[in-house]
């Protein structure tokens, strides 16, 4: 289903690993049924960063092209000592750094929302996270583009289980503030289309921005 889209870049999780990897197509995973990729088209290329000592799937990867930026592909899973939203806090500190050195963009499977903050201590919370970015200058395009507050999605990314009746928002893409009047479209995938395929909806952004910046 995935390749119906056709995106410059593209973070996709809990997929086989693909038989090759290359300057446009990075995988990684602990189990060859089940990872996160990194896909790029034509004219970019992809080079992976050192880890560091974080949640193992908020993967850095440098990408080099008509735009460079700094990517972290995101799945957060259940990491006995980094559940869910307290991966990607993690994986935000350990990577402040390259953050603040370059235009940087963060993307995935966050598993969380604010409608859960109150299971969390509010530093260790989707809230607590949002509030982290944005003091590093990163917004959420989605909910920038609908003019929507975190927690009152209109449109969501998952369906548990495959119901339509059990939807959730908990897919996100943070970009620099500064590309916001970028931004010409966002969609999420519609829940026909994608069931058969997945429980997750695609989160599409489109922003249009001149080369190297």
């Amino acid at each position: 289903m995935a390749g119906t889209l056709t995106p410059t870049l593209s973070v996709v999780q809990e997929c086989p690993r693909p038989k090759h990897d290359g300057p446009t197509l990075l995988w990684f995973g602990d189990n060859l049924k089940q990872g996160i990729a990194v896909v790029a088209s034509p004219g970019y290329r992809l080079t992976p960063l050192p880890p560091k000592e974080v949640p193992r799937f908020v993967v850095p990867v440098q990408v080099t092209g008509p735009v460079s930026l700094l990517l972290l592909a995101v799945w957060a899973k259940t990491d006995p000592n980094y559940r869910y939203v307290k991966a990607v806090i993690r994986g935000v500190e350990c990577y402040n750094d390259l953050i603040a050195a370059q235009a940087t963009v963060i993307v995935g499977d966050f598993n969380s929302n604010k409608n859960w903050d109150y299971k969390r201590p509010s530093h260790l919370n989707h809230s607590g996270l949002v509030r982290s970015l944005a003091s590093l200058g990163l917004v959420s395009a989605y909910h920038r583009f609908f003019g929507e507050d975190q927690g009152a999605e209109s449109r969501p990314t998952l369906h548990m289980l495959k119901k339509r009746e059990r939807p959730y928002h908990i897919d996100y893409c943070f970009i620099p503030e500064s590309w916001v009047p970028s931004i010409t479209s966002v969609e999420v995938g519609a829940y026909e289309t994608w069931i058969t395929a997945s429980d997750h909806c695609p989160l599409v952004v489109d922003i249009a921005l001149p080369p190297k910046v």
